[in-house]
């Protein structure tokens, strides 16, 4: 059995810590001032983000960008251009 520790991942940005359980699992993140009243969970299909929850619209660009820096696809979550 895997050690769970061993695959657990946690980088901070600017404003955000964030972390995840290996790549294709779940994740969190959380604000530096505010905690975890802006933050909340992320999901992963393999290396695609396809969902989050705790704040509403979109997660902010500083998460995206730092996950996308890591070799996660996170197309699907950004604001769509009109």
């Amino acid at each position: 059995m895997k050690n769970i520790t061993a695959l657990f991942e946690k980088f901070e940005t600017e404003k955000f810590t964030v972390g995840f359980i290996g790549k294709g699992g779940r994740g969190w993140f959380e604000h530096h001032q505010h905690g975890d009243e802006y933050g909340g969970g992320l999901w992963f299909d393999g290396l695609t983000l396809v969902d989050y929850d705790g704040i509403s619209g979109y997660l902010p660009a500083e998460i995206l960008d730092a996950l996308e820096a890591r070799g996660f696809d996170v197309s699907d979550m950004r604001p769509q251009e009109d």
